[in-house]
């Protein structure tokens, strides 16, 4: 907001000789707020309020003109006729993105290159073995258990720009697709690999994104903070804090790394996914994250954790910028990902060393492999002997080539670990069932 003074050397005389003070008129131009979209998920009940548009932002309640006797409105004064300038107000807060929103070129330039790299582990603590009696190949298992971790990298520029790279097939997104911050907006735009398109996530959009790959908006509340001690890790001491929302608790660890800032994006990602405002007083500069544990209502867990922590003074800010340069954006779209096979066969074929005995496939089962149909409202990963397999879309169904004829204990979860059956022993090949078949029989069954 633009505050305009009119010319006083006149009237200030005036003001002198007759011992008054009086303050400048203000002039105050609001703009309505922009829609938000429709639809929602089963992760968005309540409707959210429309976001902010991207017009000057208000003032600060108590930077706001006051009122004076007979109405008038401008700067108070003193009774010498000095005006009361108010405090800095600082840097206006993060403007929330709209999934509609084409953004602006990002034409800051960056010349300070120095930053921190983080090497983030997710824990689905699938530790499912094969059961007893099948000839399972653990060595295999074991490396197929690594291959399917979910990992991101996570570069934090000094410049204020987030670029978190999902660099496992675990995903509900391609390997190497991109989610990209700014300091001066809340929210993420979601990078396709090929760095030619883009779309935004609004604020509330995450839990959408990983429970059922859309960007459907929670409603994001303050969250109850409480503070939870030190601790250390990484070589640096650490703070804990404890937030808390309807969704669920998470316990958030962040290093102390004297002179950054860097780790606040990181934060805002973070508490979000528990339905937490991403301006949060737990994110604060100074502090980077290097742990967090997720609880949720009415059960499930998951935790993440900082494997490196590496300061940098090469990263390539230029190539994180929001938007990426050139880049087209489709605010409707995700990034194209045909099927959500998470393994080849060969991978799968190798989870056994041969194949059991008196094995007889149900009237439903496939020929060979695995069919595994999900009637529930998010997207549902399956296991077999704790590794992921494959993902399969609400309401859909996907079909595994592969898995030897064995017996395999198999189980369902969603990827923030809210939604966890146990392990079930099954002999495929089968045809295997998420839910009721008779709540929803257009998802695809094969009869």
């Amino acid at each position: 907001m633009t505050i305009r003074l009119p010319n006083t050397a006149p009237l200030v005389a005036v003001l002198l000789s007759a011992g008054l003070t009086l303050g400048g008129v203000v002039g105050c131009d609001d703009s309505p707020p922009e829609p938000t979209g429709k639809g929602t998920s089963p992760n968005a009940s309540i409707k959210p309020a429309p976001l902010a548009s991207g017009s000057e932002p208000e003032l600060r309640p108590e930077l706001q003109p006051k009122v004076f006797d007979g109405g008038i409105v401008g700067i108070p004064a003193d009774s010498a006729g000095h005006l009361i300038i108010p405090p800095d107000a600082g840097a206006p807060p993060p403007v929330p993105l709209r999934s509609d929103e084409a953004l602006a070129s990002d034409d800051v330039a960056f010349r300070d290159n120095g930053g921190i790299t983080l090497q983030v582990l997710w824990d689905w603590n699938n530790s499912d073995k094969a059961p007893a009696g099948a000839a399972a190949n653990t060595e295999a298992t074991q490396v197929l258990r690594e291959k399917t971790t979910p990992r991101m990298n996570v570069d934090l520029a000094n410049a204020g720009r987030m670029r978190i790279s999902l660099d496992s097939v675990v995903f509900p997104l391609p390997p190497t697709t991109e989610l990209r911050s700014r300091n001066d907006r809340t929210g993420h735009i979601v990078v396709w690999p090929n760095r030619r398109a883009y779309r935004s996530v609004p604020p509330g959009g995450l839990r959408a994104l990983f429970g059922e790959r859309r960007s459907d908006v929670t409603p994001l509340v303050k969250g109850k903070l409480s503070a939870k001690g030190k601790g250390s890790k990484l070589g640096f001491e650490t703070a804990k804090v404890e937030l808390s929302s309807a969704f669920g608790t998470l316990t958030l660890e962040q290093a102390k790394v004297a002179g950054t800032n860097t780790g606040t994006l990181f934060c805002r990602f973070l508490v979000e996914l528990v339905a937490v405002d991403p301006n949060s007083e737990a994110c604060k500069p100074g502090l980077v994250p290097v742990a967090a544990h997720f609880r949720w209502k009415p059960g499930g867990s998951i935790n993440l954790s900082v494997s490196s922590l590496t300061r940098r003074t090469d990263l390539p800010v230029g190539d994180m910028r929001v938007p990426p340069g050139g880049a087209l954006v489709k605010p409707s779209e995700l990034p194209p990902q045909t099927t959500g096979i998470l393994l080849d066969q060969k991978d799968l074929t190798a989870m056994r060393r041969s194949e059991s005995e008196g094995i007889a496939p149900g009237p439903d089962a496939p020929g060979e492999g695995l069919r595994a149909v999900n009637h529930s409202d998010g997207l549902r990963y399956v296991l077999l002997d704790g590794v992921p397999v494959a993902w399969v879309e609400p309401l859909g169904q996907t079909y595994v080539i592969g898995p030897t004829k064995s017996y395999y204990n198999l189980s369902w979860r969603d990827f923030l670990g809210a939604n966890v059956t146990p392990a079930t022993k099954i002999a495929l090949p089968a045809r295997v069932l998420l839910g009721s078949e008779e709540v929803s029989p257009d998802a695809g069954a094969v009869p």
